[in-house]
């Protein structure tokens, strides 16, 4: 599955759907990562003030990793 991830509101949105196809709640999701449920809710809806370091561990979690393609934006 790829995921081109544009804004936090892009990145929610895919934590969101990787987290339900494996069958995760978000409190599930926030005990895996060592994190509050409120961070995964805030993530998923697309809070911009998140941090990012706690996004990319959450992401990493899922299986989720960023990958930067030159020239596509």
């Amino acid at each position: 599955m790829k995921h081109i991830i544009h804004d936090p509101e892009h990145f929610g949105k895919a934590l969101r759907q990787v987290r339900n196809l494996q069958g995760l709640t978000q409190q599930e999701l926030a005990l895996t990562a060592n994190t509050a449920p409120r961070f995964i809710s805030d993530l998923e809806r697309g809070k911009p003030t998140c941090q990012i370091g706690k996004a990319l561990h959450v992401a990493s979690c899922l299986g989720l990793h960023l990958e930067l393609n030159g020239g596509e934006s």
